[in-house]
């Protein structure tokens, strides 16, 4: 989701040099490029178009269904406790099977009832296709488990853990989103910032050029063609970064276009706020490494997922062992068209009603597979652990070298201050001496390139400064811009 980590390295390798230009009769063909936004299109603040990217953003609803899918496999673990089995029901035809016996048959006796009490062999030995009736079955096998040597428990322990670790990649998902986000949004206010610089240096250099133009048409002043195609070249190269601020900022309001998804308003632009740098508390580099450590989000994600990997060890461990097993059974079979023999030891598949219930030990046979199995889960931990211990060290580096740019930024930006201010006092110089006629064009060319040069810089600092800072904050996991 890095949509603009080298935003603000493109501004810095293309602004610093920027020249000034006049408008001429060019200024009508650039003028579309200096109006603001339409006025229909519905501004946003920062927050607002977190908020936004927040809600709507489909890479985040992704990790959020991902979330979902490990929670049910929490509720799978938790209710590992509850009692499993099957339910079979059979219906078919059933052939026409009927008792036979020597025995004569007392007087008043059903002659039913006695074949199947002296039910000595029966009409059919062999298999028949003969069916004359209806045949049913149902089988009903449970199996509770009683105790079983910490396998439920290692389960669940393994699924919360996985639980809390995709959360936490969800915050982390989150938190690249949102500095993304920032990243778009300062880049759009660079460009209009630059823009706006371009502008009213164009304003400067039009009267230049038409003072210039005046003399030359008079054949007064000191004015020459040299000083003409001076003030030509410097508009070339001011309309070159006026294109390119432009695009920049268009990149960036697709870019929030883009991290918003397809909810983003079909016109849309950032408030009219100037561009200022966000005020960071001093605060030595050890509290940010410390900060990092229990509240990125990445860091409780390594945490619980080195957890879970070890519960899941613990649980293909504990596997090897058997289990205490409560078992109950029940059946019941009817066949309409075959007899039942009144005899306990008589094995009577078609008409039967029995049930059962005891306590059992299933013992695992396949000890080698699941020793392996063990040692490989074993082994997925360990490696878990070691991987953390590495990222932990690149999240380190990467406190350390935010906290080194915002430092850096922050003094930057106090010292081009001083070159902005001194650069505008210079241009309205020259400028007065010059409509004067008191100033070179070469003078009053200078100094206004050096108004750009200075004033660019400086907005970049500022941008420089909250970049920094939203970099600081993604990488410790909390504002730093907060006093506490």
């Amino acid at each position: 989701m890095t949509i603009f980590p080298r935003l603000c390295r493109l501004c810095r390798r293309r602004f610093p040099r920027v020249a000034l230009a006049s408008v001429g009769g060019l200024a009508l063909l650039l003028a579309p490029l200096l109006i603001p936004a339409p006025a229909q299109a519905h501004t946003y603040t920062l927050p607002q178009l977190i908020e936004l990217a927040t809600k709507n953003n489909a890479g985040l609803a992704a990790s959020a269904q991902a979330t979902l899918g490990i929670e049910a496999q929490l509720l799978e673990a938790r209710r590992s406790w509850m009692p499993t089995g099957e339910l079979l029901q059979l219906i078919t035809a059933s052939p026409a099977i009927h008792c036979q016996t020597d025995l004569p048959l007392p007087a008043g006796k059903d002659p039913k009832d006695w074949r199947q009490e002296h039910c000595d062999n029966t009409n059919v030995s062999e298999a028949t296709l003969k069916f004359n009736g209806v045949f049913t079955r149902t089988e009903v096998r449970l199996t509770q488990p009683l105790y079983t040597f910490g396998k439920i428990a290692a389960g669940v322990q393994a699924a919360e853990a996985g639980v809390t670790a995709s959360k936490s990649r969800e915050d982390a998902q989150r938190a690249e989103l949102e500095l993304n986000v920032r990243r778009a949004y300062w880049g759009a206010k660079l460009a209009r910032e630059v823009l706006d610089t371009l502008k009213e240096g164009l304003g400067y250099l039009a009267e230049a050029e038409a003072r210039i133009n005046q003399d030359l048409s008079a054949g007064t002043g000191s004015a020459s063609p040299t000083d003409r195609f001076r003030l030509a070249t410097v508009r070339a190269q001011v309309e070159t970064q006026i294109l390119e601020a432009t695009r920049l900022g268009k990149v960036a309001r697709n870019g929030l276009r883009a991290l918003i998804g397809d909810a983003a308003p079909a016109d849309f632009d950032i408030d009219a706020d100037p561009l200022g740098a966000v005020t960071v508390p001093v605060r030595p580099l050890v509290h940010y490494e410390e900060q990092a450590r229990l509240t990125r989000p990445e860091v409780k994600a390594l945490d619980f997922l080195l957890k879970s990997k070890r519960s899941l060890a613990d649980l293909e461990r504990r596997k090897q062992y058997p289990d205490l097993v409560l078992v109950g059974t029940a059946t019941f079979a009817y066949a309409s068209s075959v007899d039942n023999p009144k005899n306990a030891f008589a094995n009577d598949p078609f008409n039967t009603l029995a049930g059962g219930l005891g306590a059992a030990l299933r013992i695992p046979l396949d000890l080698g597979v699941k020793n392996a199995r063990a040692d490989r889960a074993s082994a997925d931990a360990e490696e878990a652990a070691y991987r953390r211990r590495e990222a932990l060290g690149g999240i380190r580096f990467e406190v350390d070298r935010s906290y080194d740019e915002l430092t850096e930024a922050m003094d930057r930006s106090q010292v081009v201050a001083k070159g902005e201010k001194n650069g505008r006092r210079w241009i309205m110089s020259v400028k007065a001496n010059f409509d004067l006629g008191l100033a070179e064009t070469r003078d009053f060319s200078d100094a206004l390139v050096a108004f750009f040069q200075n004033r660019i810089k400086y907005l970049q600092s500022l941008m420089d400064v909250n970049l920094a800072a939203a970099a600081l904050s993604r990488a410790t996991g909390a504002d730093v811009t907060r006093a506490n």
